[in-house]
């Protein structure tokens, strides 16, 4: 080593200039490929997870910045499904309809004398439920009956409606009437259907 060293000390202020700048070059060769190349390479992989850390950022303060609004769409979207379950309910709920149905007659002034649910019959998302009714009373308490069946919240509708057997009473002329009332209930075809009374 110490050779060289004085191999160096002999030569010329140019060549000697030589050797340190090939040093110098060679040295921040080495850095590049030793240190800078490796730290680029992870300040390209910062950069690329800061953008994605920045877009995540975005949509999660878009969701925070929205979520009083998003709240009051749920809120309504709820109060609209409790509005169609009591309309389409998810249970027979055959009792409440037949106590329904007699509070309405007895406002009407109907005589109600039957009142027979029969089988329940499955459609596709729905099932249908019969209830045969038999009804005495003059044209004008029929109709008001019928009028505030159709609006009750649950859905009934009335078909098969047969009037028959005038005959006066005091200053009324009453008609016996036999109809088919139908409800309907939701069916989640998710869910087994025992139980659904």
């Amino acid at each position: 080593m110490e050779q060289l060293i004085e191999r160096i000390n002999k030569l010329n202020i140019a060549a000697k200039a030589g050797i340190l700048a090939g040093i110098a070059i060679l040295g921040t060769v080495g850095c590049y490929f030793l240190v800078i190349q490796d730290v680029e390479g992870e300040i390209d992989s910062l950069a690329a997870q800061q953008v994605t850390l920045d877009k995540t950022f975005l949509e999660k303060k878009e969701i925070a910045d929205n979520l009083n609004e998003k709240r009051r769409e749920m809120d309504q979207l709820d109060q609209k499904l409790q509005d169609a379950l009591t309309e389409l309910p998810e249970r027979k709920d055959i009792d409440e309809l037949l106590a329904n149905l007699n509070d309405v007659g007895k406002k009407s002034g109907l005589e109600i004398s039957r009142v027979s649910p029969g089988a329940e019959s499955a459609e596709a998302f729905y099932a249908k439920i019969p209830v045969s009714m038999n009804v005495t009373g003059n044209y004008h308490e029929i109709a008001m009956f019928l009028q505030e069946v159709a609006n009750m919240r649950r859905i009934v509708n009335v078909n098969n409606i047969h009037l028959y057997g005038p005959a006066p009473r005091g200053d009324k002329v009453i008609l016996r009437s036999d109809f088919l009332a139908t409800t309907f209930r939701f069916v989640n075809p998710n869910q087994p259907t025992a139980g659904n009374r």
